[in-house]
């Protein structure tokens, strides 16, 4: 088990008082591990346990004066807490390590699908180009960036930001008197602008070679992703047509060989050879699929048409909740109910 960050702290469920978060009882040691957040009661020795998978979202906020984390998980439920400057005073708190066990959180958060490809300190910006309104105004934060999505969490919000690397239409540099600072529109007409920071003094300043770096890679996750997008809807492509083939020889054929000829998961492929048999009037008897001539056309048009469901790479991701993979953009995941990190 590897540990991220472990230090003497103050831990509380729920909406907390002054006495409450300072008091001896709430005192012990925050450890953060790959999987799990732990507080272990310097008192009664007892262990608090989170899954990093149920954390909902979390974020720095000033509680009496003290720098604390508010984290709130998956049932709704609200823990505070934060790191001791001096062993034995849960006065003498540390902005410093508050800080470094959110970036830490942060990291746990998206480090979930792929390796995270960059990662800085920045600012960011939410503008909607369709009602020309700001949706957020420019806030400090993370922002992350891997194979799959741009991401930016808040320091002082508790929400997460992600944008889907397919998603992004266009990626300008700005170079006016606000820049350097990144400029992206998206296909839903969102414009969103980063800039990288860096402390100077306890000051952030605009960190012009972090920017430019992220321009870079943007620009590369970009082409690698347009032209892996490009292969996958291909080989989609091709799996259809084999399926076009066998239809037009016979109008019965074996389920194994239609599960094969698609590359589909075997409860993926259950559950969509029963809906076809409904929708387009097919037959199933036993081990074959009896196709209706008359319908034959618009369910190879419905294969095209819903193609990436049939892919088990690419346009699938996994529920950052419970874990399951479901179909790619969906904002509710449909197993657990929680919001995705599309939404």
């Amino acid at each position: 088990m590897v540990i991220l960050f472990e230090s003497f702290g103050n831990f509380t469920t729920g909406q907390t008082s002054y006495m409450a978060l300072v008091s001896r009882k709430s005192r012990g040691t925050i450890t953060l591990t790959e999987k799990e957040f732990l507080f272990k009661s310097e008192k009664d020795k007892i262990t608090f346990h989170l899954r990093v998978r149920d954390i909902q979202n979390f974020a720095m906020k000033t509680r009496f004066q003290l720098p604390t984390i508010e984290l709130l998980s998956v049932l709704g439920i609200l823990y505070t807490f934060y790191p001791h400057k001096k062993e034995q005073s849960s006065h003498a708190t540390s902005k410093k390590a508050t800080e470094d066990l959110f970036r830490e959180l942060t990291r746990s958060t998206f480090k979930k699908e792929s390796p995270i490809l960059f990662e800085t300190t920045g600012s960011f910006r939410d503008y909607d180009l369709n009602d020309g309104k700001v949706v957020l105004d420019s806030q400090r934060g993370i922002i992350f960036l891997n194979e799959d999505f741009l991401s930016f969490k808040p320091f002082n919000e508790k929400l997460i930001y992600q944008i889907p690397i397919l998603n992004i239409l266009k990626i300008l540099i700005d170079t006016s008197k606000i820049g350097p600072a990144v400029n992206i529109q998206t296909k839903e007409g969102n414009s969103y602008t980063l800039m990288a920071l860096k402390k100077q003094l306890k000051i952030y300043a605009k960190d012009k070679s972090k920017t430019e770096k992220l321009y870079e890679l943007l620009n590369q996750a970009k082409i690698y992703k347009s032209s892996e997008q490009i292969h996958l809807e291909k080989e989609e492509q091709e799996k259809i047509e084999r399926i076009k083939s066998m239809m037009e020889v016979s109008n019965r054929l074996r389920l194994d060989m239609i599960r094969v000829a698609l590359d589909m998961d075997e409860k993926l492929f259950t559950q969509k050879v029963f809906q076809w048999a409904k929708e387009f009037n097919f037959l199933i008897d036993g081990d074959y699929l009896i196709i209706n001539q008359v319908t034959a056309k618009e369910f190879i048009e419905d294969l095209s048409v819903g193609a990436h469901i049939l892919s088990r790479r690419g346009l699938k991701m996994k529920c950052r909740f419970c874990e399951n993979l479901i179909e790619y953009g969906l904002k509710i995941c449909p197993l657990c109910g929680k919001e995705t990190d599309y939404s």
